[in-house]
């Protein structure tokens, strides 16, 4: 099998990903989170300064000390939400879509993107004769929903970083 150059820009890596219970907590930790209709986005973002003799980035943070500049991705989508595996395994390929396609929209650091509420609706919940949303339309909310709560977390970032500087 032949790999493109441009499919290894789009991989989600083993180096992409929180896996351990303890980055996790660390992100948690940070208790930095904006959330929208579907989804709870934590962050634990790490701050980017030059060192004065060297000119090389350093990297500052209090949460997460890492070596380089990476994003990395960790995903929560419970069962108790999404009882059908299919569907939460949906969800998850949609989400790690959205990081690999647009890895610009999230700043350095820890995110961990968390499923808060159902997008699929409960057969309890919904009346006679409603119209159920389709596959299509679940997975354009998801990602309509996704983005804008990363916008509204480059804002914080943003008014954190004005805050820190002034």
């Amino acid at each position: 099998m032949k790999v493109s150059l441009s499919s290894y820009r789009y991989r989600f890596s083993r180096a992409s990903r929180l896996l351990k219970p303890s980055e996790f907590q660390a992100v948690f930790d940070a208790r930095k989170a904006c959330r929208g209709q579907w989804l709870t986005v934590h962050r634990a973002t790490t701050v980017v300064a030059a060192e004065a003799n060297t000119g090389s980035p350093v990297e500052i943070s209090e949460q997460i000390v890492t070596t380089d500049i990476t994003r990395r991705l960790g995903l929560i989508v419970a069962k108790r939400l999404v009882p059908t595996a299919a569907r939460r395994n949906l969800i998850r390929r949609i989400l790690r879509e959205y990081f690999r396609t647009s890895h610009d929209a999230f700043p350095a650091g820890d995110w961990i993107v968390r499923l808060h509420e159902s997008p699929f609706p409960s057969p309890a919940r919904v009346r006679k004769g409603a119209v159920l949303p389709t596959r299509s339309q679940i997975v354009s909310g998801l990602r309509i929903d996704l983005t804008q709560v990363l916008k509204r977390v480059v804002n914080q970032i943003r008014k954190e970083g004005a805050a820190d500087g002034a």
